[in-house]
């Protein structure tokens, strides 16, 4: 049993140790997200509930029209479509040359959300 790993008693630690969560469903179109990674900033203007148009720093990385499904940690599948968390990995689809993919990120080292919709009339 050496080997084994508890991933959600890793997962709760890394997240608790970084105190930066986002909940998706928090997000309205318009509003502006940027996740910083070891590697890239990801800059995301929200279209409607998950689609993103996708600007980032670096020429090699996918742009334009995105779907965000969520956060990955470690080689896992996405394993919280709701939210975003620092230690985490952004996991978005795109289309290319007429084929669906998916980019998983570096893990996600700062999250910034900048509301710029109008607040919702209750």
């Amino acid at each position: 049993m050496s080997g084994f790993v508890d991933w959600l008693t890793h997962l709760q630690q890394h997240v608790a140790d970084d105190h930066a969560e986002l909940d998706l469903a928090e997000l309205r179109v318009g509003d502006l997200l940027r996740v910083g990674t070891r590697n890239t900033i990801y800059t995301l203007r929200l279209l409607d509930d998950r689609s993103a148009d996708l600007e980032t720093d670096r020429p090699d990385r996918p742009a334009g029209r995105v779907k965000i499904m969520g956060c990955t940690f470690g080689l896992s599948t996405t394993i919280s479509p709701d939210h975003l968390f620092c230690g985490g990995s952004l996991e978005f689809t795109f289309q290319a040359d007429g084929h669906r993919m998916t980019h998983t990120t570096s893990p996600i080292k700062r999250l910034q959300w900048i509301r710029c919709a109008p607040a919702v009339a209750v």
